[in-house]
C-alpha cells in the first residue's frame, strides 16, 4: 500500500474532511488531486479519511488538517500522522470481513477450547458426587438394616411378652 509519513499543520481555515498538501507528495501516494487518503494516529490507531487538495503553498513533508480532524485523530500541531492511499470501498469490505472471520475463528477456538474444559470439570465433578452418593448410602443403607434389625428384635421380645415364644411368630 502506497504511504507516506508528514508532519501535521493544523488549517488556518476550517475544513472538516479535506487537507492540503504539497503536489510532489500525490505520485508517492498513487492518487489524483480530489483522491481521498486515510490520516492514521499510529499510536492510538485512529483515523480519518479525507479528500486531498494539491497545494503548492504547503511546504513539502507537511500535511494541513482541520482542527475538527486533528481532534477526531488526537494529533496536535507538528505531530506525525501516516498518510495512505484510501483503498478501494471493496477491498476495505474485505479487509474488514477477513478480519472478522480471522477474529470469530480464533474466538470460536477459544469458546471450544472453554466447553471441553469445563465437559472435562463436570465429568470428573460428577465421578465425585456418584463416589460420594454410593458411599453415603451405603453408610444409610447399613444404619438403617442395623435399626430395622433392632426394632424387628424389639418386636419379637414385646410380642413374646405379649403372648408365648418367638418361635410361634
Amino acid at each position: 500500500m502506497q504511504e507516506v509519513r508528514l508532519t501535521v499543520k493544523k488549517r488556518a481555515f476550517p475544513s472538516q474532511g479535506r487537507v492540503r498538501l504539497n503536489i510532489a507528495h500525490l505520485p508517492e501516494l498513487g492518487i489524483p488531486e480530489g483522491g481521498q487518503v486515510d490520516l492514521i494516529n499510529e499510536a492510538t490507531k485512529k483515523s480519518v479519511t479525507t479528500t486531498v487538495i494539491a497545494d503548492t503553498m504547503v511546504r513539502q513533508g507537511q500535511v494541513r488538517v482541520s482542527d475538527e480532524d486533528l481532534k477526531t485523530l488526537g494529533l496536535n500541531d507538528e505531530d506525525e500522522v501516516l498518510v495512505i492511499k484510501t483503498p478501494p470501498f471493496k477491498e476495505k469490505i474485505r479487509k474488514v470481513a477477513a478480519d472478522a472471520n480471522k477474529s470469530l475463528s480464533r474466538s470460536a477456538k477459544e469458546l471450544d477450547t472453554a466447553a471441553k474444559k469445563t465437559a472435562k470439570d463436570v465429568k470428573a465433578g460428577t465421578a465425585k458426587a456418584t463416589a460420594t452418593v454410593k458411599k453415603e448410602t451405603k453408610k444409610a443403607s447399613d444404619k438403617i438394616g442395623k435399626v430395622a434389625a433392632k426394632t424387628a428384635d424389639t418386636v419379637k421380645k414385646t410380642v413374646k411378652k405379649t403372648k408365648g415364644s418367638s418361635k410361634d411368630l
